[in-house]
């Protein structure tokens, strides 16, 4: 394992498989040839600037889209590059990954941004709905006590037509990954509660039961 430092950042060097080299940065931060979700910080505007697939938050580089990270050092941009170009249909059944657009009184709307175990985009609708009976196994009164616009929600796709329907009542499904709703910084989970590191903020989720520990690479 190989440690440098690239301009202000140090970086370690792994080599994963052969002829596979990527890097991340120390503390976990993945930088190149890991697939990233939308808003997962890639790099800072110190390192690079925001080119296509990601954009600038208060100096940090962040994803757009579900894809690969691959800077360009030759212009110091920030790239995310779509899976491929093959298109996956989504159906009934899947598990898939979605971000929360909004949050109503009896539903929650996402758009779907992922399907597990297909690196591929994904075709046709990708609008979909999260009923509030859905949401969990418990009775739920209010869906803003469960979900926050930008959360990224592991779901089961139950209907396909005549609109895309999700629920997330099992252990495994739930929001993975949430940020701070007055700092944007992660929120970490601790008891029944998450809770943000930076302005000691505590928020309430339907987590999944891996939250925080997901890894987009295996889904």
């Amino acid at each position: 394992m190989l440690y440098l430092t690239f301009l202000t950042t140090t970086f370690k060097m792994v080599i994963d498989l052969p002829n596979l080299i990527y890097l991340t940065i120390i503390g976990g931060t993945m930088i190149k040839n890991k697939i990233v979700l939308p808003g997962e910080q890639v790099s800072t505007s110190e390192e690079l600037s925001p080119g296509d697939g990601t954009f600038e938050e208060d100096g940090i580089i962040r994803a757009t889209r579900v894809g690969i990270f691959e800077p360009n050092q030759k212009f110091r941009k920030a790239i995310v590059k779509p899976l491929t170009s093959i298109p996956v249909e989504i159906r009934r059944g899947d598990i898939v990954l979605a971000l929360v657009n909004s949050v109503r009184s009896n539903m929650v709307i996402a758009d779907v941004i992922h399907v597990v175990g297909k690196k591929r985009a994904i075709s046709g609708d990708t609008n979909g709905t999260l009923r509030v009976s859905e949401i969990s196994q418990g009775y739920v009164k209010d869906p803003t006590t469960e979900y926050a616009p930008g959360d990224i929600i592991r779901a089961k796709v139950t209907q396909i037509k005549p609109n895309l329907q999700l629920a997330t009542k099992d252990r495994d499904l739930g929001v993975i990954k949430a940020r701070c709703s007055k700092c944007r910084n992660p929120l970490t989970r601790k008891g029944n509660m998450l809770e943000c590191d930076n302005c000691k903020n505590k928020e309430k989720r339907k987590t999944a039961s891996d939250y925080g520990e997901y890894d987009i690479n295996k889904f």
